[in-house]
C-alpha cells in the first residue's frame, strides 16, 4: 500500500527519536530526500506526494542502518566539506567542519607565498600528511587554481576514496597521492605542511558515540595515550628534516590539528622538538583550541 510523504516522515522521525539518533527530523527528512533525489524543501512542499514500493523499501533500509548507529554520512555515502559534497565511506574518518580552519590558514599561506618577490618554484606548494578522504587537499586545490599538492596517508584504502573525490572535483591531474607512514620516504618538503592526524586518546575511544567507534576506522582516531603520539613523530620527522643542512627544500610553515584540550601540550611538543619554530595555537570558529601552527622560515 502506498504512503504518502508526510506519513513516512512522522513514522521515521518517530522510529530515530526513539532510538536516540540526533537530530531526528534533519536525518529523516535527509534519508528521503536522498532515495527521492530531491531537495529537503521539495518534502516540505510536497508532503501528500505518494510513494511508491520501491522508495519506502529503500527508506526503511537506510533508516535501519542509522537507527543501528551507523553515521549518517556513511549512509548517503556523502559529507560537505569548505562547500564540496565529498565521497565516504567507512575506509576513512568523515571530515568535520572544524578541520576547516586547515584550509583557511593552508589559502592565506598560500597567498603570501605566491605575493613573495623571493618566492622559489617548487613542483609541490603543499603536502597534505594524513589526508584521509583527500578533504584538505581537494579543498586547497579547489581554491587555488595553480597549485600542486603531495597527499600522504599510510592506509591504501584512504588513499582510493582520496583518488575518487580528486577526479569527482577535477583536481586529480594536481594532487599526487602517495601510501607513506608520516614523512616516511620523503627528503624535500613543500613550503607547507597541513595535518589531520589522529589525536583522540586511547582512553577517549572508549567513551565515543557509537556512530564513532565502531563504523570509522580505528587507525584514524588513535593518537596514543595523550592523543599527541603522532603530532610528536611528525615534529620530529620535520625537525630531522629541517637539521640535514644539505640544501633541499624546506618548508616555512606547517598547520597540525589537535584536540580542543591538546593545546598546552601540542606546543611543549613543538618548543621542544622545533625550538627555533615560531609556534602558536589556533583556535576553531567554536574559540576552542583547533590548530598547531608552526612557522619555520
Amino acid at each position: 500500500m502506498d504512503e504518502d510523504i508526510r506519513t513516512a516522515l512522522r513514522a521515521a522521525i518517530a522510529q530515530l527519536d526513539a532510538a536516540r539518533v540526533d537530530a531526528p527530523t534533519t536525518t529523516a527528512r535527509l534519508l528521503l530526500a536522498h532515495v527521492l533525489d530531491k531537495p529537503k524543501a521539495w518534502l516540505v512542499a510536497h508532503g501528500d506526494a505518494q510513494l511508491d514500493a520501491a522508495a519506502r523499501e529503500r527508506f526503511g533500509a537506510l533508516l535501519r542502518r542509522v537507527v543501528a548507529r551507523e553515521p549518517l554520512a556513511y549512509v548517503l555515502g556523502s559529507r560537505e566539506f569548505y562547500g564540496l559534497d565529498l565521497s565516504v565511506d567507512r575506509r576513512v574518518l568523515i571530515p568535520r567542519p572544524e578541520t576547516e580552519r586547515l584550509v583557511e590558514l593552508a589559502l592565506d599561506e598560500l597567498q603570501v607565498i605566491h605575493l613573495s618577490p623571493h618566492r622559489r618554484p617548487a613542483r609541490f606548494s603543499v603536502l597534505d600528511v594524513g589526508t584521509g578522504s583527500g578533504a584538505i587537499p581537494i579543498a586547497i586545490a579547489k581554491h587555488v587554481p595553480d597549485v600542486c599538492i603531495l597527499a600522504t596517508d599510510i592506509s591504501a584504502d584512504a588513499l582510493a576514496v582520496a583518488r575518487l573525490n580528486a577526479r569527482r572535483h577535477g583536481v586529480a591531474d594536481r594532487i599526487t597521492l602517495l601510501q607513506a607512514d608520516l614523512l616516511d620516504g620523503l627528503v624535500a618538503l613543500p613550503p607547507i605542511i597541513t595535518a589531520n592526524l589522529p589525536y583522540v586518546t586511547r582512553e577517549e575511544i572508549e567513551g565515543l558515540p557509537p556512530e564513532i567507534q565502531a563504523h570509522e576506522p580505528r587507525i584514524a582516531l588513535d593518537g596514543g595515550d595523550d592523543g599527541l603520539a603522532l603530532v610528536r613523530r611528525l615534529l620530529a620527522q620535520i625537525a630531522a628534516r629541517m637539521t640535514r643542512g644539505d640544501g633541499t627544500a624546506q618548508p616555512r610553515a606547517a598547520f597540525l590539528e589537535i584536540g580542543a584540550s591538546q593545546g598546552p601540550a601540542a606546543l611543549a611538543a613543538a618548543r621542544t622538538l622545533l625550538p627555533q619554530a615560531q609556534a602558536e595555537i589556533k583556535k576553531d570558529l567554536a574559540g576552542l583550541d583547533r590548530v598547531l601552527a608552526l612557522r619555520l622560515a
